[in-house]
């Protein structure tokens, strides 16, 4: 992972370990306060991880989930080999129910379920299914970094929302790899982040990547963009995804339509980065995306470390949903492993992997 300090620089946020056969995580509930790993061993353990974002990020869950399939492997061998399919297609069906709105995590696993049934439930071919897919994304996300640095400047402002660094990608990083990239360069940055409420990704888990990198950076309120967009404090911004939909249009973290809205009124360059696992190929328009409602506790409380600490009115009852869809009329472009693209070139790569 490419944090510098810490004694991270060649930790994973997601690895497979093989001499105990688990998945190990970072738990990014606790960062920054604490590094801690977690280690799972049963696809219950994995379908509680996601749930409850010990990992999150699109590309990161998807990984996971597809491990997670390996795991799941594993736990048929022991049933009749006339069963297996319907025991695995079961723990598949629990596995993506976890998180419903981001799409990495079914494109991942289902490609890891295909791969074990067409080998007659081989764990070594589901393995190295899992493993190529993680190393795909990585290849990826680094491309997204050199790519994206193209549209950075020296001395730019760039606003970020929620958190799409290494932690939310295995590595790298989509949003922030280009920052990264560019910093490296030496291009002299600022970085205004988005605290990103109610779980607050952007003031823990963003602040704490950019400032183990030494780039230099704002923490903001999600209410202050538009006043630093007005004073012409922020130049562009870069964010991720979580789902890239048939027309264009995004589905991200809650609060990004906003930054999107003000960004068309003050005319500043809106771009979101992903690699192509975030593409959804059946989903036409914001009409077909089911919407992830977590915890309205998640509104009401502050977790700071591992203490809750009640915000709000107790008796008043919360909504939060996890994402939001942003249409492409507001998206300048597409930071993707090919390039940074237009709408109409995106839909020409789209129609040209539905085809393949």
């Amino acid at each position: 992972m490419r944090i510098k300090s810490l004694g991270l620089e060649n930790v994973r946020a997601v690895e497979w370990i093989d001499t105990t056969q688990e998945i190990r995580l970072i738990d990014q509930r606790l960062i920054p306060f604490e590094i801690s790993f977690t280690n799972l061993s049963t696809t219950l353990e994995v379908n509680d991880a996601i749930k409850t974002m010990v990992v999150r990020g699109a590309p990161a869950i998807g990984v996971t989930a597809a491990y997670g399939m390996v795991l799941a492997v594993k736990e048929t061998l022991d049933f009749p080999p006339e069963k297996r399919f319907y025991v695995i297609k079961e723990k598949y069906d629990e596995l993506i129910t976890t998180r419903p709105t981001a799409v990495d995590l079914e494109n991942c696993a289902r490609k890891v379920l295909d791969v074990a049934i067409e080998s007659n439930y081989s764990i070594e071919k589901a393995l190295k299914s899992a493993q190529n897919i993680t190393e795909e994304i990585l290849t990826q996300c680094k491309q997204i970094g050199i790519e994206g640095e193209r549209i950075i400047e020296d001395n730019d402002s760039i606003l970020t929302h929620c958190h799409a660094g290494a932690l939310a990608t295995v590595d790298y990083g989509t949003a922030l790899a280009p920052i990264h990239r560019a910093h490296n360069n030496g291009k002299n940055l600022i970085v205004f982040v988005d605290e990103t409420r109610p779980r607050l990704q952007g003031a823990k888990i963003t602040a704490w990547e950019l400032s183990e990198n030494g780039i230099n950076h704002h923490i903001i309120t999600d209410n202050m963009a538009a006043h630093f967009m007005s004073e012409g404090r922020i130049k562009k911004v870069i964010l991720g995804a979580d789902r890239c939909l048939l027309d264009g249009s995004i589905v991200n973290k809650i609060g990004t339509l906003n930054v999107a809205i003000i960004a068309k009124h003050y005319d500043i360059p809106f771009y979101s980065a992903f690699p192509w696992s975030t593409i959804d190929y059946n989903s036409e328009s914001a009409e077909d995306v089911e919407i992830e409602y977590r915890d309205e506790n998640e509104v009401k409380y502050v977790k700071i470390n591992k203490e809750e600490i009640l915000i709000a009115n107790d008796s008043s009852p919360a909504l939060n949903p996890a994402f939001d869809i942003t249409p492409q009329n507001l998206i300048t472009g597409y930071i993707t492993p090919k390039g940074v693209i237009d709408r109409l070139e995106l839909k020409e790569y789209i129609e040209k992997e539905r085809k393949n």
